[in-house]
């Protein structure tokens, strides 16, 4: 068993009187400062249902972030950014399993991530320009793997 005893050496009630220490706007920007490192600037599209703290931050928000639209099919996941035709060739996209990555967008030296509605995989992403919009599209993965875990009783 784990030494929880010793993890957190304070009672009950000494555990109890610090929360009630905590400030609760210090304790909510702790945690979005931490899901914005993990997840990217855009972690709340993936998670809609966020509250009103991020939505307030949203609104406050004067440097106004260009949003793409992602969606996805049944094997492809679709982004569509608003590009001219003259930053085209600056821009240079990467993506991981869950991640889009779009460098020099859409100014100079930005780097933007774009949290993917389900996984993709590594190879056979494509990008082309259309009627001013930038469309890559992504293969879906539809092979998850699955593992079975055993319970000891």
């Amino acid at each position: 068993m784990f030494p929880w005893n010793k993890q957190f050496p304070f009672d009950q009630k000494g555990f109890t009187q610090h929360i009630n220490k905590m400030n609760p706007k210090e304790v909510e920007n702790y945690i979005q400062s931490v899901m914005k490192n993990v997840f990217g600037e855009d972690f709340t599209q993936g998670f809609p249902f966020q509250g009103e703290l991020t939505q307030n931050e949203n609104r406050g928000n004067t440097s106004k972030k260009t949003m793409p639209e992602i969606f996805e099919t049944n094997d492809f996941v679709y982004v569509k950014l608003p590009v001219s035709e003259d930053n085209v060739g600056r821009i240079k996209i990467q993506h991981t399993n869950h991640q889009l990555i779009v460098h020099n967008y859409p100014n100079q030296s930005d780097q933007n991530k774009y949290l993917l509605p389900s996984p993709v995989k590594r190879k056979g992403a494509k990008a082309r320009f259309i009627e001013g919009c930038l469309e890559i599209q992504l293969i879906r993965l539809h092979d998850h793997s699955i593992s079975e875990i055993d319970i000891s009783y």
